[in-house]
This record gives structure tokens, C-alpha cells and sequence, in this order.
């Protein structure tokens, strides 16, 4: 069923064949004829879906989104009798398949061999652990910023809670580039501009100024965000430093190396930030070396970018940003390197090369557009190398075409994406801008989409919105990746991750890219089967106690 126009469904709790529906508030659906649908927000309505509770251990809840148009639709469903644990044994001799396929692990169960069916049944096991889960979120860019500027005072508190509130995204990271990007409407550092000389290096920093984009729009939208979420997040990356540090003397990326004589400089320039930013009353909790810091000689003439060797970024890390945090009032920060793409994963050898390189760095930071399934295989090696580090998705975004509203295989891309990244060791996502406008912007370069586009007196919530919430409002911080599997031809169309939260609730999101509905049956060695319907081209999380 889809809901047109704006519709506020109380459903009432209705019991029959087992199945409980749970009170909601509904999307108010707009079909743009684009392969799915959007939830119009505007100043007077805007859907909101509840924090889930756990339930009894004899149901489960069922949450789907799909192309036909339901949005965190909610069934609290009963089990069947439960499996004794006694029953409950791990036999010797049966295989499954595992995401990591050098992974040879028996899967438990009473009679394993008449359960081993391809692409039938998904087995959890709790007591296998893997990464603990950072959490999710978006950036707070100029082009954001700039939209929510133009919002009506209701329009913009409902795209907070949109995002920042438990009956939204609960979203407890934000990105907060430290100077422009390629989603400004300039480009600027906090030391010259286009208007200024670009050979002068005043060593003293003395000309350091926050951009009227950091104190206008930024700062107080990011007060706004930690009074609904109080333990969000914020980290910081670069896409332009002052040009007079880089070798093209220009904030745009081609040729656009650092000069090796201002690394202390540029170092301290970090820091400089940090401070202005506590100021005004807003602390980072962690920033990444560089935004894209490989990749920036092949992008666009006109993007924004800082080039780095990876043994040169490792140097400045060891010899120079490493040591002036630690020795700043911002030695909490924790710091990420690459903050490129998966591809690029191989560079890290070359970056922490140096044990004292090492100490300094806590995390190691991944981008969404060169995602492949059959390159998770570098996620697995990093960790493996590095397991001390977190890894942490930290960009992505879809629509090089600009904006196409309600396009459910863009929301496919985004679910597709996280479960992979979660399958191979990050510990979290982050989502780029949190709302662009009409044409993706505005931004000086090409535009993009969002899960939030603006236009006139409403939003338009996409499926990208909803993609990112099956993972981000179930999966709490400190939930804990658990072994999940299934011995199936497709698995590329019907895939799962699973987890276990701190509250010990089991979570298995899956993904179902077939056009028509499939049955999968969910097995957990503690607990009975439950029997899975998943609807044509859907997104279902399912949470027991």
C-alpha cells in the first residue's frame, strides 16, 4: 500500500494469525515516475518512525522499506515454539558458506544436513563476534547548510529530528569539512582567498579566521544537532588548505602538493582549527589526514583537492600532525589516514610503514565509489595487518547525473554498500552531504544526490533516507557484529549482516534485489526458525530478544 498525499496512520494494535501491527505514523508518498517513491516533509507533517523496544523472547519485530513504497513499515511477529537449548549442539562434519570464504565454520543445529539447503535458510551464530559498531551518520557541508538556511523554522526542525532523533536516522557522527569543498558555493581556507597573495607564509597563523560559513550557518546548525543527539560525534577532513602551502599555489587539486617546508605549518593549522572551533563551544571528537588525498590529480581542473604521496603523508603524520595533536589541548582526537577509496586500501603499508607512525593513527578511513563486490577482500586484509585500527566508511553519495526523485535502486546502492562494508571489519558509515537541493547543490562542481533534497516549502526524504536507517536506527553504538551466512546462488540479490546490541537484541538487515518477493528462513542456533516473506526489492530488519 502507498500512502499519498499527507496521511498520519495510527494503527491500533491488531492481533490475528499472529502477527501484531505496532502504532506508526506513515510516509506521505509522491511518485516522480523514477522507479520508486519519495516521503514529502513540509512545515505542518513530516513521518517519524519509534525507537524499538525489545519485545518478549516469544516475537520478533519485522521492519521492511521497499520500491512498491512501504517505509519502516512494523510487525511484531510470534515465534514458534522455541528450540531447547539442549537441542542446540555444533556439529562436526557440515560446512557453510561464510562472507569471507576462507572461513571454514560448522554451522549449529539439530539436524544440519536436511537444513543445509541452498539458498534457503540464513544461519546466526552469537557467539561469534567480530567489529563493534562507531555509528552513522552525514555531513555537514556549506551546500547543506545553505539549503537548511533557506528552510522555514518548522521545515528545519523537522529535518533535524529527521536525522539527529531516535524516531528519525539517530544519527551520532557528522563530518564537518575544516574549510570548502567542491559542495561550496567558493572556495576558501581560513588563511587567504582567491582575493590575496599566495606566496606570503605567515608562520605565526596570526591571520586565522573561522569562514562566515562556520559561524553563520555550521556552528549553530551543529548546536542544534547535539541537543537532540547528545553524544554525536564530529569529525573533520580537508579539501583546501591555504594555497600558499601547496606547490600549484591553488585550491584545486591538480598538481596540488603540499610544500614539505610548511608541513609543521600546515600541522599547526589543523590544530588552529580545533581551537576556534571549542570557541565557540562545539569539540571534535575525531579528523581524518586528508579528504581524498590520492585521488586528487585525476579529479575534475575545477575541484578542490590536496595531493599526498602515501610515504609523504606518512611522514607528516609521524613527524608532524601526529606529535602536535598529542601535544595540543586535542589529544583525545582520534586520527584516520587514507579517507580515499577502497581500491586505494593498498597505500596503507606505505603510510604506516613506521612503527611511530603507527602510534599516532587510530583509524583508517574509507570512501563508497570504487565499492565492488569483489574487492571487500581489502578491507579483510587491512584489518587483518592492522587490527589494532578501526576501519570507518566516511563518504558516499550517488546521481553523477544530479537528482532523480524517489529512484529506489540508489537506496539499493547505499544498502548494498553498508552490509558490505559491515561484513568485512568497518565499524561505521557516513553519508555525505545531508541534504542538497533540487539540482544537487549548490556546489562548484558537478551535482549530486542526497538522502534529503530541498525544494520550495517541503523535502523530499529518498530512498537513500530510508537505506541508511535500516542500519543506523537499529545498530546502536557498541553493537557487535555476530557470524550470519547462507549457502545461496544469489547471494549478490539476497544478502544479510547481522548483530547483537548492547541491550543483547539480535539484528539481521537483508537486502532483497529480486522484482519479485522470496522466502528466506532465518535459523539462530538459540532459537527456533522464523519463516522470512521478503517482499520484491526490499530492505527488512528483523530484531529478537
Amino acid at each position: 500500500m502507498i500512502f499519498s498525499g499527507r496521511v498520519l496512520l495510527k494503527l491500533g494494535v491488531l492481533l490475528a494469525g499472529g502477527i501484531i501491527l505496532v502504532k506508526s505514523e506513515k510516509c506521505a508518498s509522491r511518485d516522480f515516475g523514477n522507479g520508486g517513491t519519495v516521503c514529502v516533509c513540509n512545515a505542518t507533517y513530516c513521518d517519524t518512525s519509534e525507537p524499538v523496544k525489545p519485545v518478549p523472547s516469544n516475537q520478533y519485530i519485522v521492519i521492511t522499506s521497499n520500491k512498491a513504497g512501504l517505509r519502516f513499515n512494523k510487525e511484531i511477529k510470534n515465534f514458534a515454539n522455541n528450540t531447547s537449548r539442549k537441542q542446540c549442539t555444533i556439529p562436526k562434519t557440515d560446512k557453510l558458506c561464510a562472507h569471507d570464504r576462507k572461513t571454514d565454520y560448522k554451522v549449529c543445529g539439530v539436524t544440519p544436513k536436511s537444513l543445509l539447503i541452498p539458498g534457503s535458510t540464513i544461519y546466526i551464530d552469537s557467539s561469534i563476534v567480530y567489529q563493534e559498531i562507531k555509528g552513522f551518520g552525514g555531513a555537514i557541508t556549506d551546500a547543506a547548510m545553505i539549503n537548511v538556511a533557506n528552510m522555514s523554522a518548522p521545515l528545519k526542525k523537522h529535518l533535524l529530528r529527521s536525522y539527529f532523533s531516535q524516531d528519525g536516522l539517530d544519527y551520532n557522527i557528522a563530518r564537518v569539512p575544516m574549510g570548502s569543498t567542491d559542495f561550496s558555493t567558493r572556495l576558501y581556507s581560513y588563511i587567504d582567498s582567491d582575493t590575496h597573495a599566495v606566496n606570503c607564509v605567515d608562520p605565526t597563523l596570526k591571520d586565522f579566521q573561522l569562514a562566515p560559513e562556520d559561524i553563520n550557518l555550521k556552528i549553530p546548525f551543529i548546536h542544534e544537532a547535539f541537543k537532540l543527539q547528545k553524544n554525536l560525534k564530529l569529525f573533520t577532513s580537508t579539501w583546501v588548505i591555504p594555497k600558499a602551502y601547496k606547490e600549484n599555489n591553488s585550491y584545486k587539486g591538480f598538481l596540488g602538493f603540499v610544500r614539505k617546508e610548511v608541513y609543521q605549518l600546515l600541522a599547526d593549522y589543523y590544530v588552529k582549527f580545533f581551537d576556534f572551533y571549542k570557541q565557540h563551544n562545539v569539540t571534535f571528537w575525531g579528523l581524518t589526514t586528508s579528504n581524498e588525498p590520492f585521488i586528487a590529480m585525476a579529479e575534475y581542473v575545477g575541484t578542490p583537492g590536496t595531493l599526498w604521496y602515501p610515504e609523504d603523508l606518512g611522514n607528516w603524520i609521524r613527524d608532524n600532525l601526529g606529535p602536535t595533536l598529542k601535544k595540543s589541548a586535542h589529544k583525545h582526537l582520534k586520527l584516520m589516514t587514507v579517507d580515499d577509496q577502497r581500491s586505494l586500501l593498498p597505500f596503507v603499508p606505505q603510510i604506516l610503514r613506521d612503527n611511530k607512525t603507527l602510534q599516532f593513527v587510530d583509524g583508517i578511513a574509507v570512501h563508497f565509489y570504487q565499492d565492488l563486490n569483489n574487492n571487500t577482500y581489502l578491507l579483510d586484509d587491512v584489518h587483518k595487518q592492522y587490527p589494532d585500527k578501526f576501519l570507518l566508511a566516511t563518504e558516499a553519495c550517488v546521481g553523477s547525473m544530479g537528482i532523480v526523485l524517489g529512484d529506489w535502486s540508489n537506496g539499493e546502492k547505499y544498502a548494498s554498500d553498508i552490509m558490505q562494508d559491515l561484513n568485512h571489519w568497518v565499524t561505521g558509515w557516513v553519508d555525505w552531504n545531508i541534504v542538497l537541493d533540487d539540482k544537487g547543490g549548490p556546489n562548484v562542481a558537478a551535482g549530486r544526490d542526497a538522502p534529503i533534497i530541498n525544494y520550495n516549502s517541503e523535502f523530499y526524504k529518498q530512498p537513500l533516507y530510508y537505506a541508511i536507517g535500516h542500519y543506523s536506527k537499529y545498530l546502536p553504538v557498541g553493537s557487535k557484529r555476530i557470524y550470519s551466512s547462507q549457502c545461496n546462488e544469489d547471494q549478490f540479490l539476497v544478502s544479510q549482516v547481522a548483530f547483537k546490541r548492547p541491550d543483547g537484541g539480535i539484528v539481521v538487515v537483508i537486502l532483497n534485489k529480486h522484482d519479485q518477493q522470496v522466502q528466506r528462513k532465518l535459523f539462530d542456533c538459540k532459537r527456533n526458525s522464523i519463516t522470512l516473506n521478503l517482499s520484491a526489492r526490499s530492505i527488512t530488519t528483523v530484531l529478537y530478544w
